[in-house]
């Protein structure tokens, strides 16, 4: 019998909340759980396509790959996670910054990028940005990509581009490996649909003679950025194969809001119509929702002021029109033109903080101060991904396998993002690179032989989740990983301890949840696999930052707070070599070195925390 002491507010027994108690402590200790939706998969149905070219991802990079397969002459199959035009961070694309010959100093831009980025940015991929990127600009502008509003309507333009070429799309599939044929070339992959509520998941089989990774960065799912639905699987598949993979040390540093840190849409919107990074279009007391590639192409046409919201006699912004401006126009625009990290001396790194300017009360935006951790996880764009020395977009040992965008680890950037426009457009001009040179290879190879055997052992691979009578569930093992990688002092304050420590967890996390792992469902099926792609990267991430013993950039660690151009002028890459995860350093060329007649402090002007006092101890010469 209980008495009135025993009870609690809602009339439950405290006998009753102790047992629930302890049945909740119980799962949290020990969270294996049972697979309701456990199923035999062998019946389960099976869709092949073939073409000489695979595009994984359907973004800037996946889609100028495709088109220019297709002017090839090849047959080219494009797979995306979501749905072409609208998945990735493609269609929050917003602002961008063509190199012009005629406005800009081709050596200032080399300089400024050097220097913002600490010396480890690849100054022969900015080459070829400042190349082809005002081409990217016209090609765009012909297309009619600048009258995409990302919010309202994707990158509607790319999908019918797409279809007019004649390219077959696959959506909403998740890929989960690479195929390679009896001589080890890439020659496909293979995934599964996951919207099984009103028919079954299926495996998808696609070959082709050459693939081509443009599925984009990732993060550990982390609100307040775009970036949702990307969780480093091109990464994690190419490292399967065998490739390198780059810059995993280095983090990206977009800051979200404190009030509503979750609301991308709203972190967004801000951005665009409020902070002087970006575009701002109409009368300065009347901003415009929706920033639309239009306008941000109109900041280099037609010479809006980036900072007002008007052109540059003071009257309202002009809408671009068909005809490209004069090379004198453009001369007179550079005032407006040439403010920014590739222009100004000094040093550029947006940590967050308060916004720049007040919010407009009579529209509706995000108010409240900037903080970090919007993209937990994610690198700098261009300079994490599929590693390739020879400027082809090859992946470094692997035949038959490219990359492209934020999937290829060119270094563009570097340890930090030094300019707006770098990432689309730098995925734009990579994408069509990876496109004609995977053609000139699938043109100069014979057909691969893929063995029957080792799909199906791929396939099976695929579905084990959903034949775990029991095991972890994918959301417990993302809060767990979330838990362990996303704090401050794990992504940006670095410290071996703390590194080993995480270390350790993501470890057991992988070797001993994810084989585990169960999915219900086919959407459970695909954040299993996604979670097994973050975790690879965190082992990627904690590994790369335990072995560079330096800081440098956006990459910093509290027992090593100095630049060592001796040991660490290079970029860091891992492998996986007979099961195990491999370090590697690529040594840059001496002549991309910081100037030797100038001191450290005139190299390196941004005083890192214990840097002074650690040159002192260590009697460190610099």
């Amino acid at each position: 019998m209980t008495s009135d002491d025993d009870k609690i507010d809602e009339g439950i027994s405290r006998r009753d909340a102790m047992k629930a108690g302890m049945v909740t402590a119980a799962a949290l200790a020990a969270p294996l759980i049972l697979n309701p939706g456990f199923k035999p998969m062998t019946a389960a149905r099976k869709s092949s396509y073939q073409a000489d070219v695979l595009i994984i991802g359907g973004g800037f990079a996946g889609t100028f790959a495709a088109l220019e397969a297709r002017k090839n002459g090849l047959s080219v199959t494009m797979v995306d996670k979501g749905v072409v035009g609208w998945s990735g961070m493609s269609p929050w694309a917003s602002d961008s910054r063509p190199f012009d010959a005629e406005i800009y100093d081709r050596e200032e831009w080399q300089f400024n990028t050097a220097m913002n980025t600490e010396y480890v940015n690849d100054r022969k991929w900015l080459d070829i940005f400042m190349d082809e990127s005002l081409g990217i600009f016209y090609e765009l502008r012909e297309m009619g990509a600048h009258n995409t509003k990302p919010f309202e309507r994707g990158t509607k333009v790319f999908r019918e581009k797409l279809e007019n070429a004649g390219i077959t799309l696959v959506e909403r599939t998740m890929i989960t490996s690479l195929i390679q044929d009896e001589g080890g070339r890439v020659s496909g992959a293979v995934g599964f649909t996951y919207d099984d509520s009103k028919q079954p998941s299926e495996a998808i089989v696609l070959t082709a003679g050459a693939v081509i990774l443009c599925a984009g960065a990732g993060s550990y799912k982390s609100p307040g950025f775009p970036i949702w639905g990307q969780t480093f699987d091109g990464d994690a598949m190419a490292y399967e194969v065998g490739a390198k993979i780059v810059g995993k040390e280095f983090n990206d540093t977009h800051p979200t809001f404190a009030n509503i840190p979750a609301a991308s849409y709203q972190g967004w919107k801000w951005a665009q119509e409020v902070v002087g990074a970006y575009v701002m279009v109409g009368p300065p007391d009347k901003l415009m929702g929706g920033l639309t590639l239009n306008l941000a192409l109109g900041a280099y046409s037609e010479g809006v002021d980036r900072r007002a919201g008007v052109g540059p006699g003071g009257e309202p912004p002009k809408v671009p029109g068909k005809a490209p401006p004069g090379a004198e126009e453009r001369k007179r625009n550079r005032k407006y033109l040439g403010k920014g990290y590739l222009t100004t001396p000094g040093l550029h790194l947006d940590l967050g903080g308060p916004p720049q300017t007040p919010p407009d009360k009579d529209n509706d935006i995000v108010t409240g101060h900037r903080v970090g951790g919007a993209t937990a996880g994610m690198g700098v764009h261009k300079s994490e991904g599929v590693f390739c020395s020879d400027y082809s977009c090859a992946a470094d040992g692997v035949e038959g396998l490219f990359a492209a965008g934020d999937a290829l680890g060119s270094m563009m950037c570097g340890s930090v993002y030094p300019g707006r426009g770098f990432s689309s457009y730098g995925s734009a001009i990579q994408g069509r690179l990876a496109g004609k040179n995977a053609a000139l290879y699938v043109k100069g190879n014979p057909a691969p032989k893929i063995s029957f055997q080792k799909i199906e052992k791929l396939v099976k691979k695929m579905w084990a989740p959903r034949e775990n009578e029991k095991g972890y569930s994918p959301e417990w093992i993302t809060a767990t990983l979330q838990n362990t990688m996303t704090p401050f002092h794990i992504l940006y304050i670095k410290d071996k301890r703390r590194l080993d420590g995480a270390l350790a967890s993501i470890e057991f996390l992988r070797q001993h949840c994810v084989p585990h792992m169960i999915a219900r469902d086919g959407h459970e099926l695909r954040t299993a696999h996604e979670v097994k792609n973050m975790l690879l990267n965190a082992e990627m991430k904690l590994r790369s930052g335990l072995f560079r013993e330096e800081s440098r950039g956006t990459h910093f660690r509290e027992d090593f707070p100095i630049r060592n151009d001796r040991e660490w002028h290079c970029w860091v890459t891992v492998q996986e070599i007979d099961g195990a995860m491999a370090m590697g350093k690529h040594m840059l060329p001496e002549e991309w070195k910081p100037d030797p007649t100038k001191s450290y402090r005139e190299n390196y002007p941004r005083v890192l925390p214990g840097e002074d006092e650690f040159i002192r101890k260590n009697n460190f010469k610099v």
